[in-house]
């Protein structure tokens, strides 16, 4: 849902630890060595800027990765020799799911293809009427998937044969227009909306377990931050407002951390970590105490992972990061191209490398 509010930024624009997993990492002057890049832009019309906000998917040492072109692909992490490729008739702007012998992801015209993950062979294909901008969420035999337009679909995952489909209706003007992965926990699928609004919906029949308004702003109030399960709390917020801790039960607000993340937050030990728009790295403790904080770039911080013991950020001015997590010095960097690059989607991390992929539709395998 935010990402109208992502491009204008990215355009324009001390605690100790407790041994909580954190240690001094060992600096390498190649931090970010390129193994493979390729280059999935495309031809365009001039005044166009054709921006992609998908990710990339890895698993078994292949990354699959779709492209603006609607092309879809599954690459050797080990040389970046394509195995299979298909081109679908629309855009495809959404990570991918691998589960089990197949891989699932969905196109601009809303629709969701199943295929072979090795083979890349069709199984089935089905048309959900919305354009589909978040990864699929496999649980229990069934499918989730987020759509544009605030629909959220289950579907039988061996058939394709939809389950429910539930549709909010949004009424504040200004959205960021961006949908996020939903969480599902037993029966309960955790999201956020664009009208500022966490709920819980029922796995089974799709109706409104609860609801809870966390953002009072009259714009960009989108509560897209993906939720976690941290501490029997779902913790989610939005870029307008404050991180928040949530009853998994009933919704109610259990803690407010008081600081707003731009990037999705993860728990590394037993502490959160997140980037904002003010360009700084937070580690933060669970009960909502900052244990460090840093400004570490001029530039918003949109994505943050953990990577060869470091925190490593992407900004939205075109750069990634390698931050020391204790002392939360850059350590390295690297340009993706451009000022007008940023990373919206997810990385695919495994053994091997960080594979990348730029809005700029560059996709980088770092080693």
């Amino acid at each position: 849902m935010r990402f109208a509010f992502l491009v204008l930024i990215f355009l324009f624009g001390c605690s100790q630890f407790k041994n909580w997993d954190i240690k001094s990492p060992e600096h390498s002057k190649d931090f970010f060595t390129i193994r493979w890049a390729k280059n999935l832009d495309y031809t365009y019309q001039p005044g166009n800027l054709p921006i992609t906000y998908g990710g990339v998917t890895v698993a078994n040492d292949v990354i699959y990765a779709g492209a603006l072109d609607g092309s879809f692909r599954a690459i050797d992490v080990e040389n970046g020799r394509i195995l299979w490729e298909h081109l679908e008739v629309k855009s495809i702007a959404a990570p991918a799911l691998v589960y089990g012998d197949f891989i699932y992801y969905g196109t601009q015209s809303g629709r969701l293809l199943v295929r072979q993950a090795i083979s890349g062979e069709l199984k089935y294909a089905i048309d959900l009427g919305a354009p589909i901008e978040s990864a699929p969420v496999y649980h229990e035999g069934r499918l989730v998937i987020y759509l544009r337009g605030h629909q959220i679909v289950c579907l039988d995952a061996e058939t394709g044969k939809i389950i429910w489909n539930y549709r909010r209706a949004v009424p504040v003007t200004v959205t960021l227009q961006r949908t996020t992965k939903p969480l599902v926990i037993g029966n309960k699928i955790f999201v956020g909306f664009a009208d500022g609004f966490a709920a819980a919906l029922s796995l089974q029949e799709g109706s409104m377990l609860w609801e809870q308004k966390l953002v009072e702003t009259q714009k960009f109030v989108d509560v897209d931050l993906n939720p976690i399960l941290v501490d029997n709390l779902i913790i989610t917020g939005s870029p307008s407002g404050e991180l928040t801790g949530l009853d998994p039960n009933d919704g109610t607000i259990r803690r407010q951390f008081g600081l707003s993340a731009l990037s999705h937050p993860m728990v590394r030990g037993q502490s959160l970590l997140f980037g904002n728009q003010a360009g700084e790295i937070v580690f933060m403790t669970t009960e909502g105490k900052v244990l460090k904080q840093k400004v570490v770039s001029k530039h918003g911080i949109n994505q943050t992972w953990w990577w060869k013991d470091h925190v490593v950020a992407a900004t939205f001015g075109g750069e990634l990061l390698a931050i020391d997590p204790l002392t939360l010095e850059v350590k390295a960097r690297f340009m993706l191209g451009n000022s007008q690059s940023a990373v919206f989607g997810d990385i695919a991390q495994d053994s091997q490398g960080l594979g990348i992929m730029s809005s700029r539709n560059r996709l980088y395998f770092f080693e």
